[in-house]
């Protein structure tokens, strides 16, 4: 029987390709080794295999180092979260090691530590839709995040209506800021809506490790079989073909 010798404080590689950004990141326990992101434009699968060689070299830590994979898996940019995905499944195939899917969002929502928070991560799904859920932080140890509205693609007026179902403010965060800010300060109302600085917007390698951490302590051996992109809606390829088809009936 093949024995496990992975160490019991597993090295964590954290992988974000849903955004624009593309993030990698080493995490061991409660400590950031490294993270290295870059929000510039070039395709994630230009990007993502030379900054994770880059990411382990200057860190000093081999690939055969490695315990585990975590990895944003959506959702996000379909060609983004695909490439992220299949990196990560090849990569704790080739090195035996588990591998698990994080919500994109809820990586968002980590960057708020604030007690009692509610925090909404929006991420631009094109079509006047905006990927989004809300969270509230635990006002009590540990602090975790309680999800109030689960992951799913929204108009902002649907969100809206529905987070003003809420008294108290909306800290919002994530990449769809760039799209929807001006929206949100029209229609919400004064000191409702809290917008995250540009810097605390993006999708951070670091925070993808955080959250695998903690669904490896409920499933340790996940496997790589189970890692799949999470779109929440239908690929934009598929529903234009299927309209295509329907109007040729």
């Amino acid at each position: 029987m093949k024995t496990d010798r992975r160490p019991i404080n597993l090295i964590i590689l954290g992988i974000d390709t849903t955004t624009l950004s593309c993030s990698v990141a080493l995490l061991q326990d409660e400590s950031l080794l490294a993270e290295m992101t870059l929000n510039i434009k070039k395709t994630h699968s230009e990007r993502l295999m030379p900054l994770l060689d880059q990411l382990l070299t200057e860190s000093g830590i081999e690939r055969e180092q490695l315990g585990a994979i975590a990895v944003a898996a959506g959702p996000g940019s379909f060609t983004g979260l695909r490439i992220g995905v299949s990196t990560a499944r090849g990569l704790a195939q080739a090195l035996n090691i588990p591998a698990v899917p994080v919500c994109t969002l809820i990586a968002l929502a980590e960057v708020v530590p604030t007690p009692g928070a509610l925090i909404c991560p929006l991420l631009d799904a094109r079509r006047n839709q905006a990927y989004t859920s809300l969270y509230r932080r635990s006002a009590e140890p540990p602090f975790s995040l309680e999800t109030l509205i689960a992951p799913a693609a929204l108009s902002l007026d649907q969100l809206i209506e529905t987070v003003l179902t809420y008294d108290q403010p909306i800290i919002f965060t994530g990449e769809g800021l760039q799209t929807y800010a001006a929206t949100l300060a029209e229609k919400m109302p004064a000191k409702r809506a809290v917008l995250a600085p540009a810097p605390f917007r993006l999708c951070k390698a670091a925070l993808v490790a955080l959250c695998g951490q903690r669904l490896l302590k409920e499933n340790p051996q996940a496997s790589y079989l189970q890692l799949l992109p999470q779109y929440l809606r239908r690929p934009e390829a598929e529903r234009l073909f299927d309209e295509r088809q329907g109007g040729l009936t």
